[in-house]
């Protein structure tokens, strides 16, 4: 992964501080917002979520099946902690084969972790754990012409090293997709901020 945890930014390595972090900038306020305009997901649905982190999203998805994968021990410890679901240390771009028949896939914050050849596997394994009626919803930040100063600014030093702009993520997705489309956002957070969501349907396994 390209990824900066030194300094200042490897205290966001603590589940305590990342969540007292994401409390900070807004982040519930984001994923209420994500989850009803973009997530929707459903009672009963079956949700893989890759980079779950220690799994803030999981309150907000509704009565849902919920597995969460990430490659931090501590955070997925914090889940289990917090969580009923099924939690699992692992690989983003190496998703177990057992993980399959789902009708949602979540990815929030992750692809701008991970060079593109990584991106392309994490979204292959992706399209072999949905369903064929299934989708992928993906955010992260981007870069866009005109986009606020401050928040280009902040973009360019976040610890993710592979920020892309909209057209390089959906072009990533198709690899595996057969439809994606994009929304960009500049009102989720609580500064100026873009982030890319990507909604990808018809896997292509």
């Amino acid at each position: 992964m390209g990824e900066t945890t030194t300094g200042v930014r490897a205290i966001l390595s603590s589940p305590r501080v990342y969540e007292l972090w994401a409390t900070l900038i807004g982040g519930e306020q984001q994923r209420r917002t994500l989850t009803r305009d973009h997530f929707k997901t459903q009672p009963g649905e079956r949700v893989l979520d890759i980079g779950c982190g220690p799994a803030e999203l999981l309150p907000h998805l509704g009565a849902v099946e919920y597995t969460g994968i990430d490659i931090s021990p501590s955070y997925i410890a914090a889940a289990k902690s917090r969580f009923s679901g099924d939690f699992r240390v692992g690989d983003a771009t190496r998703i177990d084969e057992d993980l399959r028949d789902f009708d949602v896939v979540l990815s929030f914050g992750v692809l701008h972790h991970i060079d593109d050849a990584g991106v392309e596997r994490m979204f292959a394994g992706a399209a072999r754990a949905l369903k064929p009626s299934g989708r992928m919803v993906t955010v992260d930040p981007v870069f866009e012409p005109g986009q606020h100063r401050i928040a280009r600014a902040v973009i360019s030093r976040d610890r993710g090293q592979h920020v892309r702009s909209k057209e390089r993520y959906a072009e990533l997705a198709r690899t595996a997709f057969g439809d994606v489309e994009w929304t960009v956002r500049h009102d989720l957070l609580r500064f100026p901020y873009s982030h890319c969501i990507l909604e990808c349907r018809t896997p292509s396994t």
